[in-house]
C-alpha cells in the first residue's frame, strides 16, 4: 500500500487528479511494450507458446474469393446462393488470417467511479485498456473497443497499427470523463455492463480476443448469458478492478461512525468494532469467491487489479500469463 506522500508524488508525476483520466497517461504505455515482450520471453506461460494467451477459437481463416467447384473440394465450402444464381456449383476459398481482431470491453458504470487511495476504478480500467491496446498493436492484431456507462456507449471498430490504439485511447478519455460527470449529477446506480456486453455480442467475430474490464458488480443475469454466448466462439480474458475499501474496512480507533451507501441504501458501521469489520470482510470475500467461481465455470481466470497501486507494480504476472 502506498503512503499518502507516495500517492501525492505519483499523481504529481503523472499530472493526474486520479478522478479524470488524461490521454498522456494512456499514451505512456506505448513505451512499455518492449518491457512486456521481454517479460513474456523470460517467463513464458506453462504449456503455452507464441504471443497469444490461449488456444485460438474459430477457423482462423478469412474469405478470399469464389471459384468453380472442383472434384475433391470440401462440400461444406460450397456457396449455395452463388450456385443457385449462376446455375453451376461455386465454392469459397479462404486464406489464413494474419491479423486477429481484439476487443476491449470497458465498464464505466457508476460503481466504477470510486477510489479511496490512488485512482478511481474507472481510471485504472482505462489504464488497463490502454495496455491491452498497445500490446495488440505490437502483436500485429487489430484493436477495437466497446465502452459503456450510464452516460453513453461507444463502439470502436477494430483497426490495425498505432491508429487503432490511438482511437481507443481517444474514446476512453472522452467516455470516462463523461461517465464521471454523469455520476456526479445522477445518483441512480444501475450497472450497465450487461448492455455493453450485448453490444459486443453483435460486433465480435468468432475467433476474437475480448478483454473484459469491470468491477463485476452487476447482478444482471443477462450479463452472464452474454458471456456464455461469447465464450463459445471467442477467447475471453476477464480483469477485475477493485479498491481496498471494498474488501476490508480500515481500523480506526475512537467512536466515529462510518457511513456506507450504494446511492440508494445506507449502512452505518463502527470501524473500531472488530466484529463488524470481520463480518464486512467475510461478506466481501464470499462475494468475490462467487465471482471467481462463475468465471471458472466459464473456463476463465479472473485477474485482479487494485486501483490503489500503479499498474506497473501489478501487471507482469497478471496481464501476460
Amino acid at each position: 500500500m502506498l503512503t499518502a506522500t507516495e500517492v501525492e508524488q505519483w499523481l504529481n508525476t503523472w499530472r493526474s487528479n486520479g478522478i479524470h483520466v488524461q490521454s498522456h497517461e494512456l499514451m505512456y504505455y506505448r513505451s512499455k511494450v518492449a518491457a512486456f515482450q521481454r517479460f513474456r520471453r523470460l517467463h513464458p506461460p506453462p504449456g503455452r507458446g507464441g504471443a497469444l494467451l490461449s488456444r485460438f477459437k474459430g477457423r482462423g481463416m478469412e474469405f478470399d474469393e469464389y471459384r468453380h467447384y472442383q472434384a475433391g473440394d470440401d462440400v461444406r465450402t460450397i456457396d449455395w446462393r452463388v450456385t443457385a444464381r449462376t446455375g453451376t456449383p461455386h465454392t469459397k476459398l479462404f486464406r489464413e488470417e494474419r491479423e486477429r481482431p481484439v476487443f476491449v470491453a470497458v465498464d464505466l458504470s457508476h460503481s466504477m467511479q470510486f477510489g479511496s487511495q490512488l485512482l478511481f476504478k474507472s481510471v485504472q480500467a482505462c489504464h488497463l485498456a490502454a495496455v491491452v491496446a498497445w500490446l495488440a498493436v505490437a502483436r500485429g492484431d487489430r484493436i477495437g473497443a466497446v465502452i459503456g456507462s450510464q452516460a453513453s456507449h461507444v463502439e470502436v471498430k477494430p483497426q490495425d497499427r498505432e491508429h487503432g490504439a490511438q482511437q481507443v485511447i481517444h474514446h476512453l478519455v472522452e467516455q470516462q470523463q463523461a461517465a464521471v460527470n454523469h455520476w456526479l449529477h445522477q445518483r441512480h446506480h444501475q450497472n450497465v455492463f450487461a448492455d455493453t456486453l450485448a453490444r459486443v455480442q453483435h460486433i465480435a467475430r468468432p475467433g476474437s480476443i475480448i478483454y473484459l474490464i469491470s468491477d463485476w458488480q452487476s447482478d444482471d443475469p443477462a450479463l452472464w448469458r452474454s458471456l456464455l454466448a461469447l465464450q463459445r466462439h471467442c477467447q475471453l480474458v476477464p480483469f477485475f478492478v477493485s479498491d481496498p475499501l471494498e474488501q476490508e474496512l480500515p481500523h480506526i480507533t475512537g467512536t466515529g461512525q462510518l457511513k456506507l451507501t450504494d446511492g440508494e441504501q445506507q449502512l452505518t458501521m463502527n470501524p473500531a468494532n472488530v466484529q463488524q469489520r470481520e463480518h464486512y470482510a467475510a461478506a466481501q470475500s464470499e462475494w468475490l469467491h462467487s465471482r471467481i467461481q462463475q468465471w471458472r465455470n466459464l473456463g476463465g481466470n479472473l485477474r485482479h487489479f487494485s486501483a490503489a497501486q500503479p499498474l506497473e507494480l501489478q501487471w507482469p504476472g497478471e496481464i501476460l500469463r
